[in-house]
């Protein structure tokens, strides 16, 4: 059954994603939504790294962590994003919806890096033995033994972010967002427009993936 508006032909879809590549709008939409996914993983990642550190460290600090961070993983993406509309402009929205949903994996990543089991504590005994202490310690001792458990949290967590931010911006449509351009296929029924952006929006975030994995797996090697 030819449907084009329901399911379009591969090659409509293909014509198209050319079309819109020629566009200035599409790509300053995808340098901004490229923006917003880079925001939310940097900010993931750092307090992710320090919350997931202390909860190692202090039990009581982890036990405070439990709740809230089984709220969120158990939370509708779609919910923190129509909340954070009331108290965001829609350029951020998408931002703390990523941090939100983010946070979870990368805090439970560092938590299970850093976490003093028997072996790393028999490396810090002999790293004492030998002088190194405090943060000498951490650097040499407790950091390289995490970094495997942290880059793997940096690597989903990159990936998740691409599709909250993407999500957060159909629903609070920015000026400059891949997500509007899709919000606004789909209101003007251009089934081929929203499958092209899609498309793009896959290619382009494998790409990111795979440069990540690529300089993750280099700083692996170094670390061990």
């Amino acid at each position: 059954m030819k449907a084009p508006l329901i399911l379009p032909y591969p090659h409509t879809v293909l014509l198209r994603l050319f079309e819109l590549t020629g566009t200035v709008v599409f790509w300053k939409s995808f340098l901004f939504t490229f923006l917003r996914v880079l925001y939310a993983f940097i900010i993931s990642l750092v307090i992710g790294f320090f919350a997931g550190l202390l909860a190692a460290d202090f039990p009581a600090f982890k036990s405070f962590l439990k709740f809230p961070l089984a709220v969120i993983r158990i939370t509708p993406v779609v919910t923190f994003i129509l909340i954070t509309l009331f108290w965001f402009k829609s350029g951020m929205v998408p931002v703390v919806a990523g941090v939100l949903m983010s946070l979870p994996v990368m805090i439970t990543a560092c938590e299970k890096g850093f976490e003093k089991n028997p072996e790393n504590m028999e490396k810090l005994f002999k790293a004492g033995c030998y002088g190194f202490t405090g943060f000498k310690a951490f650097r040499y001792i407790r950091l390289p033994s995490a970094s495997p458990s942290i880059i793997a949290g940096a690597e989903s967590v990159f990936g998740l972010c691409w599709k909250v931010v993407a999500a957060g911006e159909v629903l609070s449509v920015p000026r400059y967002a891949t997500g509007t351009l899709m919000q606004k296929a789909q209101v003007h029924l251009e089934t081929a427009d929203v499958l092209a952006i899609t498309c793009a929006l896959i290619i382009f975030s494998s790409l990111c993936q795979w440069g990540i994995k690529k300089i993750s797996s280099k700083k692996l090697q170094k670390a061990l």
